[in-house]
């Protein structure tokens, strides 16, 4: 494949570089900000080779392109960075897009760009957990091949790196939230940074009643927390906005850093990292709740929702929630097990092709998707592939992910550590090991039969 060709394609079918705002990337996905929606020619996207599907979620165009979004996205970055580069006034494009004709909000498009939005800034430090969590299971593997190993200074250092991704998690935050904003994302990360600096940790706890301009500052615990950051960060880009436009021209480039900072820090401290805390915990308990009280029946329907959840790009709406419950309390009940789950289902369903079908081509692809779904957790080649073009795989998929949910609920798998949904991130789930083997084995046999059982018609695949 020649990834720079796709790049220019996809960059000139989503309307140019000039109508892309921000660019990322995800494990299969490339995304694009974009300016005006209509500019988009989205069925010769679709037609792009190495295209396996297209999302929409809100101004987020969602390009899946598998095991191809890396090299792909590489070449795009470099593309847009040299198209942005001749652009001489980025503040006319900022205007230009404050300049576009109001649109008639309504509930769903609210819903869609908050989920949007959350998208942006929680996708660029998802790796960076996921790394961490996972350096922590080959950390716990390795003390428990080795127990000696555990005491070690090796060990020791390791452990603290793999923790730096949680416990800083507000800065990396804050810098998502500034980029999608398009503020200057050092303003609100060094807010952020303020949050957990060990200084003002343990000023907060070795005083009572403190207060700022008359102010009470409340005793919160900020790291590995999301929603106190985001909110700083918004805080930020509409302060910066603000300050931009009183400051004199002369004086601005030494105040607006300053003042910038120091007002979202006192809201931050005072009303916006408190408040962000509360709604983050109580959502997250109602969740919890659900799981220890509904535990078969929430894990199970969650898990059977996945699929159309990742089609649509709606599960980023509850990585925030999944991320916030690994920090506090410390466990999960629910998302992981279920995106684990799903995973699995996905997997499954792609063996029941592979038993079912009686042409070696799709018996070989089919394998080796299966693969990809349960040990490397990259569903999304499986879903536009095999699994959701043949139509009756999907009802495979369902039910699989129905049944390993309600096992995982009924014997309480739970997990400890952010990581991979896949096979190999079975240690996270610690002492409840068994509970997700059981509820993975369910989730992969019942998806499987119920594929071959129903059956397809392979005219349906395109290829």
């Amino acid at each position: 494949m020649n990834y720079k060709q796709v790049a220019e394609e996809l960059i000139a079918l989503s309307g140019g570089s000039e109508n892309i705002t921000t660019y990322m990337h995800c494990a299969t996905r490339l995304r694009f900000y974009t300016k005006d929606k209509n500019k988009i020619q989205q069925a010769k996207i679709k037609a792009v080779k190495g295209v396996l599907g297209l999302v929409f979620v809100g101004e987020e165009l969602q390009i899946v392109l598998g095991k191809n979004v890396n090299p792909v996205y590489e070449e795009a970055s470099r593309l847009i960075e040299i198209s942005h580069s001749k652009q001489s006034d980025v503040i006319a494009t900022r205007s230009e897009q404050l300049a576009k004709p109001k649109q008639k909000r309504t509930v769903k498009g609210i819903f869609t760009n908050v989920i949007g939005f959350i998208s942006a800034v929680v996708t660029p430090m998802i790796p960076g957990l996921v790394a961490g969590g996972m350096l922590k299971v080959f950390l716990l593997l390795f003390r428990l091949a080795i127990p000696s190993f555990g005491e070690t200074q090796v060990y020791s250092l390791l452990g603290l790196l793999s923790d730096v991704p949680f416990f800083f998690m507000p800065v990396f935050v804050a810098y998502g939230a500034a980029k999608k904003l398009g503020a200057t994302p050092i303003f609100s990360m060094v807010v952020a940074a303020t949050l957990v600096y060990p200084n003002f940790t343990e000023f907060l706890k070795s005083n009572e009643n403190i207060e700022i301009m008359q102010i009470p500052v409340m005793v919160v615990k900020y790291s590995g927390s999301l929603l106190p950051a985001l909110l700083i960060g918004l805080c930020a880009y509409y302060v910066e906005k603000f300050m931009t436009k009183i400051l004199p021209g002369i004086v601005r480039p030494i105040l607006l850093g300053i003042s910038t900072m120091v007002i979202t820090y006192i809201l931050g401290i005072t009303i916006l990292g408190p408040f962000g805390d509360f709604i983050g915990s109580y959502m997250v308990n109602i969740f919890l709740w659900s799981s220890e009280n509904l535990g078969t029946l929430s894990v199970g329907l969650l898990s059977a929702c996945m699929p159309w959840l990742v089609m649509t790009g709606m599960h980023h709406a509850v990585t925030p929630f999944m991320v916030q419950a690994i920090a506090n309390p410390g466990y999960d009940m629910l998302f992981r097990p279920a995106y684990l789950l799903h995973n699995m289902a996905e997997g499954g369903a792609c063996l029941g092709v592979a038993l079912r079908t009686k042409n070696k081509a799709l018996r070989t692809e089919s394998l080796s998707l299966a693969v990809g779904c349960i040990v490397a957790g990259v569903t999304e080649p499986a879903i536009y592939g095999i699994n959701l073009p043949l139509r009756n795989p999907m009802f495979g998929v369902m039910a699989g992910a129905a049944s390993g949910g309600v096992v995982a609920g009924l014997f309480g798998a739970t997990a400890y550590v952010y990581g991979y949904s896949t096979i190999l991130a079975i240690p996270i789930f610690q002492h409840t090991v068994m509970a997700i083997i059981a509820a993975i084995i369910t989730a992969i046999i019942v998806a499987m039969m119920i594929t071959a059982i129903l059956g397809f018609d392979e005219k349906n695949l395109n290829h």
